[in-house]
């Protein structure tokens, strides 16, 4: 069980890892908002009968009781985090996009710390710090003495106010508690469609320039990265607890890199020096993490 486990986390990671490659080739034909707008239309096309086939839900009364959470949910996990991610890969690589994503364990337990007043250890403190270092080689190139004289790539800027919101999210999700969770996933997504529908007109689509590839990638975003992981990382989850699933984060940048090697996209050595300083620090913050009980190891998340 343990050995399938692991395999389910690694597809998981593995289909994230290209969200951020195609997600790169995806900015090229469409708007950021198109993107986030068409990547949850055929997530729901999926997410909508299996949500009715495993957990049967009563969609109206779930929503008349919890319209509000749901609402503000959409709004930080599909509007804007998703706008964000893909209009940062316009202007930034996907192996960057992937490295700073890899804080997102990190600030979580941050901002877990001020607000829910959760107690860190020195090992998580430790791992924060060499994280923290890490995307700093990479955002400054290697060179941290620029660190306040650099002009940052304006696609790292958004990606990290993208990662700052998905701890937001993430902070905010446990409170919806008693929804079933691809039921939750398939109503925040469906309320983040919507509210993303009034702004696909601030940034129109140009048919023209769209290829068959380019709707291949918007197919896999949907399919792979918002349904895939989303079941695989939960059934993983069950199988091995919240801590140790966590670890598998480690691998995102690492299956970003290697995609994008093949595809023919190039890696500097500041980016390896910080990438593997920045998965050392998620091992870190890793090591002697608070035990969650097995409902708060269940809490639903949407995909990175």
């Amino acid at each position: 069980m343990k050995y399938k486990a692991w395999i389910l986390l690694i597809l998981a990671n593995l289909f994230w890892s290209g969200n951020m490659i195609f997600g790169k080739f995806s900015s090229t034909e469409f708007p950021a908002v198109w993107t986030a707008f068409l990547r949850w239309v055929v997530a729901l096309i999926l997410l909508i009968p299996i949500a009715q086939f495993i957990e049967k839900p009563s969609w109206f009364q779930i929503w008349k009781k919890n319209r509000g959470i749901i609402t503000l949910l959409a709004a930080l996990a599909i509007v804007v985090y998703s706008y964000l991610m893909y209009a940062s890969l316009e202007f930034t690589s996907a192996a960057n996009g992937a490295l700073i994503n890899t804080l997102t364990p990190a600030l979580i337990m941050l901002f877990s710390l001020i607000f829910l007043r959760e107690k860190v250890s020195t090992f998580q403190f430790i791992g924060l710090i060499t994280s923290l270092i890490g995307v700093l080689i990479v955002l400054t190139k290697g060179n941290l003495l620029q660190l306040f004289f650099t002009h940052y790539n304006k696609g790292d800027a958004l990606m990290f106010l993208a990662v700052l919101c998905w701890t937001a999210y993430s902070l905010v999700v446990k409170k919806a508690k008693g929804i079933p969770p691809i039921t939750l996933v398939a109503m925040i997504a469906i309320v983040g469609t919507i509210l993303l529908i009034p702004f696909l007109f601030m940034q129109p689509l140009q048919y023209k320039e769209v290829t068959s590839f380019g709707i291949m990638g918007i197919i896999y975003l949907g399919v792979f990265p918002a349904v895939g992981s989303f079941i695989f990382w939960n059934q993983g989850i069950k199988m091995l607890g919240a801590g140790k699933a966590g670890i598998t984060m480690n691998l995102l940048p690492v299956f970003t890199a290697i995609i994008a090697v093949i595809l023919g996209q190039g890696l500097v050595i500041s980016q390896i020096v910080g990438g593997l300083l920045t998965i050392a620090g998620m091992i870190l913050t890793s090591i002697k993490r608070k035990q969650v009980s097995p409902e708060k190891s269940m809490t639903p998340q949407l995909n990175p």
